[in-house]
């Protein structure tokens, strides 16, 4: 028999997050999700990253000196932890994406001036990939960067940018050719949003949360901030994009609520219907598989396997599940999902399910749609050749 519990040294810290956990009692944790809901980025709090990088738990599995250098298993079961206690985990995951591409493409000097920043809370991060007229279709962005002499001239503008307005630094694409292929002409900067010249608008989603424009005129960037080769920015994109399918979209949230939902049902087996039960059944079972889908793609990623074709698997598997749940859990709740906080009443269950029937919807299009994800998964997992 497979045995896919954790022995004692790869929870070591899963336990630690637990330790944590019990710090937060409820009126703790309603002030950090007066914070999220503040800064109106999905599942982010400044404080909880705060706290989580003074406990030297930020790039767990990065090599030394920056990172513990811990087995993937181990940060996994550490991050898992931390989102199904409902704390937010987009602040670690946002800020360890901009490290890792920094560890995979950076310069030694970009490393030693960014990673310790990332590690000890001081810096955070975001990239700005999508454009009005480029989100699926990435490779036709037309931002452009010219250089002239130490410096990038950059001008035109990114959209969907999340948490753009809370973040020290971008992972800029750019068109740096424009007479070169569309793969080739892309070069990835490093840019301060301090920057003269960068002007940051919000845009509000369905969700909830706030998403962001961002326009730059004339931002002058060091060339010294180039990460990778000049022309190759698509081979800095494309582990950035592995790193963020490889997240669990909705997933995990989904088996915390599915949790909750099972408590708040406690002893009501007989006012549920067969089919109810049944699809409860169904979906925990549906959970699990996507967790140890989501296991599988970190373990890959451990050990430096090609994660391109299994991250979109785990990335649409989760996205759908996530929607399919939540709207028929919130059928069997009732009108009070709909309409919770309505009449003064705290039903924290029946909130957390309204926000997350609004924020499912844009799971399968975050991170490239479940259409783009399917073609990603024949072609680079079956080898299937493409259409054009």
């Amino acid at each position: 028999m497979m045995n896919f519990a954790a022995d004692m040294e790869d929870a070591e810290y899963r336990d630690r997050m637990r330790k944590i956990a019990d710090d937060y009692d409820w009126p703790a944790m309603q002030r950090m999700r007066a914070e999220m809901q503040s800064l109106g980025v999905e599942k982010y709090s400044i404080e909880f990253y705060q706290r989580i990088a003074k406990e030297g738990l930020v790039g767990l599995s990065w090599p030394q000196p920056y990172g513990k250098g811990v087995p993937f298993i181990r940060a996994f079961l550490f991050a898992e932890e931390l989102e199904t206690q409902g704390f937010g985990g987009y602040a670690l995951t946002t800020n360890q994406r901009g490290g890792g591409m920094l560890i995979r493409s950076g310069t030694d000097e970009q490393i030693r001036q960014h990673l310790p920043q990332v590690v000890n809370g001081t810096w955070r991060f975001c990239q700005g990939l999508s454009e009005p007229g480029a989100g699926s279709d990435l490779l036709s962005l037309k931002t452009r960067a010219v250089r002239e002499g130490d410096e990038y001239i950059v001008n035109g503008s990114k959209l969907w940018t999340s948490n753009a307005h809370i973040s020290d630094w971008t992972g800029l694409l750019v068109r740096t050719d424009p007479e070169a292929s569309r793969h080739r002409g892309l070069s990835m900067l490093l840019v301060d949003l301090k920057s003269p010249g960068i002007e940051i608008q919000p845009v509000w989603v369905m969700g909830g949360w706030r998403v962001n424009a961002v326009f730059y005129d004339n931002v002058r960037v060091p060339a010294a901030n180039l990460i990778g080769e000049e022309g190759k920015g698509w081979d800095v994109v494309t582990g950035n994009l592995d790193e963020e399918r490889a997240m669990s979209f909705g997933g995990t949230e989904t088996r915390a609520l599915a949790v909750r939902l099972i408590h708040r049902l406690e002893g009501m087996a007989d006012q549920l219907s067969e089919t109810d039960l049944e699809k409860l059944g169904h979906f925990i079972m549906e959970l699990e598989a996507d967790r140890l889908l989501y296991l599988r793609v970190a373990l890959a990623a451990g050990r430096g396997d090609d994660t391109s074709g299994i991250g979109p698997m785990s990335k649409v598997f989760g996205s759908e599940l996530a929607q399919r749940f939540i709207q028929w859990a919130a059928d069997v709740i009732g009108d009070e999902v709909l309409f919770a906080d309505a009449d003064g009443s705290e039903d924290v269950l029946a909130s957390d399910m309204e926000e997350q029937l609004r924020a499912a919807t844009v799971l399968t299009n975050i991170g490239g749609t479940s259409e783009v994800q399917r073609n990603i998964i024949s072609n680079r997992y079956f080898k299937l050749p493409r259409a054009y």
